[in-house]
């Protein structure tokens, strides 16, 4: 895959602690040992299967909401803060993570009666 270069935010892909030439190795090493791999929209998909050479499942497919609409529960001290208009990618993951674990947590726990669309008020009062 070759060196993108500068991404339309105006960040080079050099500013980061790993080299673009490292990132396959690194990231390939750092989800070894992690089943299944999630990420949000169908372009970061492309590229993490690209890089990985393994599946990655679109949370968009799952209707997950968009990112923006999360209520950040944590932190981070990098030095995007500095930059408006860039959301930051700690909090972004860290928010997605929590949704997909209530996700998974709502399916495995969480059935619905056969044949209904809706749920009522009393079914999710049980919930």
């Amino acid at each position: 895959m070759a060196d993108p270069g500068s991404s339309k935010n105006g960040l080079n892909w050099a500013d980061g602690h790993i080299e673009y030439k490292e990132l396959h190795t690194f990231f390939t090493e750092a989800v070894g040992g992690i089943a299944h791999l999630y990420a949000y929209g169908v372009p970061k998909c492309i590229f993490l299967a690209g890089l990985t050479g393994r599946p990655i499942h679109n949370l968009e497919d799952l209707a997950c909401p968009p990112p923006v609409y999360f209520n950040h529960k944590h932190s981070c001290t990098l030095p995007c803060h500095k930059f408006p208009k860039i959301p930051c990618a700690t909090k972004t993951v860290h928010s997605l993570y929590d949704w997909l674990m209530y996700y998974l947590q709502k399916k495995d726990f969480v059935q619905c009666p056969a044949g209904m669309t809706r749920h009522s008020v009393e079914f999710v009062a049980a919930v």
